[in-house]
């Protein structure tokens, strides 16, 4: 049985991608800044630290034969401090590679689809820090590759949404579900046409990609299912019988329809979950999680 490491294993798309991990027969620990123990399984090691903390990012990863790196700061958080941005998001990220180097070990980590402009959507030319700082990532992945043959997959999703609690601008259709659900009102921060990803298509295809040790470094665009912000509404609506949600704000600086990279065979068939089934299946689970039939 192998070991995984999970940096950010504690956040919004850790959950699932352990519970995935586990699944599939690994042993996981999980590296957090703030760790939050209520939301992984008792058999999961937690370890505290900081992934620009190299000494500490070198031994979370000892004993373990892949790393899923989730760790970082999201577009509101970067955008408010860019230098903080740059050193969580590229520098701890060149620490996990830095770590995964001496045994080169496959690291699964989460780039974004803001890596694309508006205008844009083969070309990357990303319009905000974060976007900017994941497109280094990119570049830091392919150099490990080329020079310390170090292999990985990146994912570009779009809109991560699901249960558990997210944050900053793209947690708003999750925020919606968790609020409809409790028939309470809740704003989603931006508008337009986008790529709705369910976290579930993240997480399993972060586990495979360390199941099935790929050569290379690529990235992968996930656009999932793309909707205009008024047809998640109103099926959210559908399912919960609450129309408290509403939309204010700007389209994101991400073009509105973007194509999905296939997937490479060998990790299987990772079909986009639409928006439907993606609802029902959040829905189910903080439904179970809050005891309501």
């Amino acid at each position: 049985m192998s070991r995984v490491l999970v940096t950010g294993g504690t956040g919004f798309v850790g959950p699932p991608t352990v519970a995935a991990l586990l699944a599939a027969g690994h042993e996981v620990r999980v590296f957090d800044l703030k760790p939050r123990e209520d939301v992984l399984p008792r058999s999961v090691e937690i370890v505290s630290g900081d992934v620009t903390d190299a000494g500490a990012v070198v031994r979370a990863t000892e004993g373990c034969s892949g790393i899923v790196h989730l760790a970082g700061l999201m577009t509101v958080d970067c955008a408010r401090d860019p230098l903080l941005g740059a050193r969580v998001n590229l520098l701890g990220s060149i620490n996990v590679f830095e770590a995964a180097r001496p045994g080169g070990l496959p690291i699964a980590y989460l780039s974004t689809a803001g890596v694309f402009g508006p205008q844009d959507a083969v070309h990357p030319k990303p319009m905000t820090i974060y976007g900017t700082t994941k497109l280094a990532v990119e570049g830091v992945a392919r150099s490990f590759w080329l020079d310390h043959k170090v292999p990985s997959l990146g994912l570009r999703p779009y809109i991560v949404y699901g249960p558990g609690v997210s944050s900053g601008i793209a947690a708003g259709p999750s925020i919606a579900i968790g609020a409809s659900l409790r028939r309470e009102s809740a704003t989603i921060r931006f508008s337009g046409r986008v790529g709705f990803v369910h976290v579930g298509d993240v997480a399993r295809l972060l586990a495979a990609a360390i199941d099935h040790r790929l050569c290379g470094a690529e990235a992968l665009t996930m656009a999932g299912d793309t909707r205009e912000m008024d047809e998640f509404l109103a099926e959210l609506a559908r399912q919960t019988d609450w129309n408290g949600i509403t939309v204010e704000g700007e389209p994101l600086r991400i073009p509105a329809e973007l194509t999905s990279d296939p997937v490479p065979a060998v990790l299987g068939d990772h079909s986009a979950t639409a928006i439907e089934e993606g609802i029902a299946l959040s829905l189910a689970v903080l439904r179970e999680a809050a005891g309501v039939e």
